[in-house]
């Protein structure tokens, strides 16, 4: 009768460590990125491409990609708003991106900052396009997805921009 009271225990421990082994291993953990011009927060469904001057992430699951990166505008700009610089701006990015169609546009998608967000796409992906602009520094972020994926991915792209601040060092 002891013996099976401690057979039983012992099945019951190894249960309940398997259990919390499988939930902590699905847990999602938070990173965080910082260089001298933008600094964010993201989550461990995303991998590390490249962080040099700029962010790129890959999404581990649906090979999504984001990039974030910061372009320094003359100085001139510094006083100048978004609203009168974002045509030449998105004749650029459309002239590089050849082959998608523009399907939604918005403007202050940031509390923070003055922001624009563009949604493009083609027969295969979606392209969100936003821009923040704080001072003479310009972050540019590139979201792109199957479009079977777009969606799926979004909430934690969103998590991603909202965590996003400009830093003047």
């Amino acid at each position: 009768m002891k013996k099976i009271k401690i057979i039983i225990v012992v099945v019951l421990l190894l249960a309940i460590g398997l259990s919390i082994f499988f939930v902590l291993k699905d847990k999602v953990g938070t990173k965080n990125y910082q260089n001298s011009n933008f600094k964010v927060s993201y989550d461990t469904t995303w991998n590390v491409k490249n962080d040099k001057d700029e962010l790129y992430l890959i999404h581990k699951k649906t090979k999504s990609e984001l990039k974030i990166q910061c372009k320094l505008l003359d100085t001139n700009f510094i006083d100048t708003s978004l609203k009168d610089i974002i045509d030449d701006i998105i004749y650029s990015i459309e002239n590089q991106n050849d082959g998608y169609v523009l399907i939604n546009r918005s403007d202050n998608v940031s509390d923070k900052y003055e922001s624009y967000s563009y949604l493009y796409e083609n027969n295969e992906k979606q392209v969100l396009v936003n821009l923040y602009k704080k001072d003479a520094k310009l972050i540019v972020v590139y979201y792109e997805a199957e479009s079977k994926y777009y969606d799926i991915v979004l909430d934690s792209v969103n998590i991603i921009l909202d965590s996003l601040e400009v830093v003047f060092e």
